[in-house]
């Protein structure tokens, strides 16, 4: 009985060790070396191809953005502004046809008052001559859900041509700031007026602003587009966009309220002399103009929103795209821009945006895969070459494989923990619209993750995070719908990640 016992508690520290083994022998990302992972802390602008007039406003946790699409006002939600051309598209409202608002949608703003969503824009008929300002309510507490609802035109009494509507609340007092004009024709002023509830101006119209400097006339005299800035010391700022759109040199100017000055008073607001954020040919930045203002996920830092084109020329053919900096204050309670930062240059993330410790891919392999087309050289294993610009694609041209018997799987080399996986779609059309990720440790069990849908954009990195942090060998991906009636899927880089700090 004796050598029984022993043999057992031989047993038991044998057990023990080897699981203590194991548990040493398991990778723990923390102590990794650096070098092992890539830092995903940055980003490039511009963050989406398009985006005039574009604006963005911060509630519970949730960036919502929008801009000028002519026909609908379009509303996109996400947790990091970095990341927004992952975002999807929510048609919020689409007017009626044969309507005064049904054509030329432009600039919509989102504002929460009064415990509701309000959505500002200006339309007309068909006829810029027409355009006036309107409001859409909605009482959901995310305006990407509920129901839109017209609550009218919003216009001062003399009722004439408007665009570009804002809202100021300053001291107890709610202001309507707009670009108007002689049915649209130069010159455009900034206007404001009172309003008594979020659909009604109550007061009649007061000019502050109207373009008196070289800079503000460039292609036409025009003052439009005000964005409500306050300073970290309370003081009201109004940044505009001055000359037409449609050139190089359209740029932002600033107006400053004077310290406990009456907003409806002209001579209480300061113009200043030079623009605040202008053209820079370096920075791939023509005609920067027409902004937004957002605070950090953690809101220590204040950031702009603005278009510009990314070539000189000018028009509507060289497409406005939307772009984000940070910036800073000077010490006299201004707004301090700087220049617009170089497209394609990377950035810091907004703080309080995830970090990623991106695995490096140098060591690992294909272990296996439905197909590959091997006539054009998009081989399974450009899916991790590190190399966006080349793409793994499903064979097509002999004995080609269709949804859903498509898969490609990824050996890491070693047992990794993953917190996530990161995918980049290919360029151009065959794009994965969903598509299964399963893990294994031998190549042989495996465990699905669920499915994950990925978003129709070219060449971005999109982080699919997992519920429960895992540790596994191989990973598979087993895409089961496409964006388009190609049946033959690509993509064009995958890899794994932990989360930063």
């Amino acid at each position: 009985m004796k050598k029984i016992t022993i043999n057992l508690c031989y047993l038991c520290l044998l057990f023990l060790y080897a699981c203590e083994k194991n548990v040493k022998m398991q990778p723990n990302p923390e102590t990794m070396d650096m070098a092992d992972f890539i830092i995903d802390s940055t980003f490039t602008n511009p963050i989406i191809p398009r985006g005039a007039d574009p604006w963005v406003t911060h509630k519970h946790g949730f960036y919502y953005f929008t801009y000028t699409q002519g026909g609908k006002l379009v509303l996109y939600k996400t947790k990091n502004m970095s990341e927004l051309a992952l975002a999807s598209a929510h048609d919020a409202w689409i007017p009626e046809q044969g309507m005064p608002y049904s054509k030329n949608l432009w600039a919509p703003e989102l504002h929460y008052l009064d415990n509701k969503w309000y959505m500002y824009f200006a339309a007309d008929n068909g006829q810029n001559a027409n355009h006036r300002m309107y409001v859409v309510e909605n009482a959901a507490a995310d305006p990407t859900t509920g129901e839109w609802v017209l609550k009218g035109k919003v216009a001062d009494p003399s009722n004439e041509w408007a665009i570009d509507g804002t809202v100021l609340e300053y001291k107890g007092q709610r202001y309507m700031l707009w670009s108007g004009g002689n049915a649209g024709a130069a010159p455009q002023r900034i206007y404001i007026a009172k309003m008594s509830n979020p659909w009604t101006i109550s007061s009649e119209k007061v000019a502050i602003s109207s373009p008196i400097h070289p800079w503000e006339m460039n292609g036409s005299a025009i003052n439009e587009g005000p964005q409500v800035l306050i300073s970290p010391s309370g003081r009201v700022h109004v940044v505009y966009s001055a000359s037409g759109y449609w050139v190089d040199t359209y740029c932002l100017g600033l107006l400053s309220l004077n310290i406990d000055g009456d907003p409806m008073k002209p001579d209480d607001w300061v113009k200043t002399p030079q623009p605040v954020f202008s053209m820079n040919a370096e920075s791939g930045a023509y005609g920067p103009g027409h902004n937004g203002f957002f605070k950090s996920p953690d809101d220590s830092e204040d950031w702009i929103i603005y278009h510009a084109r990314s070539l000189p020329g000018g028009g509507d053919g060289n497409g406005r795209n939307a772009r984000i900096q940070q910036f800073t204050w000077n010490a006299d309670g201004t707004p301090n821009f700087g220049i617009p930062v170089k497209i394609g240059v990377p950035i810091a993330k907004p703080s309080g945006e995830p970090i990623r410790k991106v695995y490096r891919t140098d060591n690992w392999s294909i272990a296996s895969f439905s197909s590959e087309e091997t006539v054009n050289n998009r081989l399974a294993s450009k899916l991790i070459d590190n190399d966006v610009n080349s793409y793994w694609i499903t064979r097509y041209s002999s004995n080609p494989t269709n949804y859903p018997d498509h898969w490609i799987t990824v050996d890491m080399g070693e047992s990794l923990t993953v917190d996530g996986f990161m995918l980049a779609q290919k360029s151009g059309d065959r794009k994965v619209k969903e598509i299964e990720i399963l893990i294994s440790d031998d190549n042989s069990s495996w465990e699905s993750l669920g499915t994950f849908e990925l978003a129709n954009v070219n060449l971005v990195k999109q982080y699919l995070n997992i519920d429960v942090r895992r540790t596994c060998r191989y990973f598979k991906l087993v895409p089961l719908a496409g964006y388009d009636s190609q049946q033959q899927p690509g993509l064009a880089e995958a890899g794994a990640y932990i989360k930063g700090e």
